[in-house]
């Protein structure tokens, strides 16, 4: 796995998945505190020309920094259902449905990080997966959430349901949908987030206790998925907190 930019190495460094700091000579100066961090932990510094970065980081933005190290660690649900057996009406689940730009990927696995989620759940095709870019884009916070991987994200959501979860899709189509700020998360809660393009699938859709929506008074009528994944889950936060 590779940690592109400053900030993605550092959190690599706090979590001990990184073993080789790669900074190129225009960086260096200003990489002092990141590479004593690096020293600290026994992680292994390499000056090299700026050039050797681009080609490792194949063209990726890396302001100077790449690191490389262990790949992402995944649970199964089994485990994901006994976390949240423990977490009672704490559990936050986060699932998502065909999110394929790995930005986007990364970005919500920040906010999924940033809201301590029980777990983010994604399917194995048709999705996005943990890579250098997903990495970069969550600012190194991969790995400070479990992430399960399956195979059917539908069985998954079953299984979350027959675990005594509620289902909520976020979704601004449709007559179903409800204002997302009337619910009161007073239970464990799953939030499901469909595609970039299409929203839900039809399956997934169908298979949510409710349908949210966000509602916009301005003049735009979608949100970019990793905001309205952002938006539920520091909302689930809130009403539980009932900061209204």
């Amino acid at each position: 796995m590779k940690f592109l930019g400053p900030n993605a190495c550092e959190e690599a460094i706090k979590r001990g998945q990184l073993q080789v700091l790669r900074i190129a000579h225009p960086a260096w100066n200003r990489t002092l505190a990141l590479r004593q961090m690096a020293k600290n932990a026994d992680v292994t510094v390499h000056k090299e020309p700026l050039e050797s970065l681009d080609r490792r980081s194949e063209g990726k933005r890396h302001q100077g920094v790449v690191g490389e190290g262990g790949s992402a660690t995944f649970i199964q649900m089994p485990e994901l259902l006994k976390i949240l057996s423990l977490q009672g009406s704490t559990g936050l689940v986060l699932l998502l449905d065909g999110i394929t730009d790995s930005n986007n990927f990364g970005a919500i696995l920040r906010s999924a990080a940033a809201a301590n989620v029980s777990a983010v759940i994604f399917p194995e095709r048709r999705s996005a997966q943990v890579n250098e870019s997903a990495v970069r884009a969550s600012a190194g916070t991969v790995g400070l959430v479990p992430l399960v991987r399956v195979v059917n994200l539908g069985r998954a959501i079953d299984e979350l349901k027959e675990a005594g979860l509620w289902v909520y899709g976020m979704s601004a189509s449709g007559d179903k949908s409800q204002n997302y700020l009337e619910e009161t998360f007073d239970t464990a809660t799953a939030i499901v987030v469909g595609s970039e393009g299409d929203g839900l699938r039809l399956k997934i859709f169908e298979r949510c206790d409710k349908i949210l929506k966000i509602e916009m008074p301005g003049k735009t009528e979608s949100l970019n998925v990793s905001a309205t994944a952002a938006i539920a889950l520091f909302r689930v936060l809130a009403a539980r907190e009932k900061k209204y």
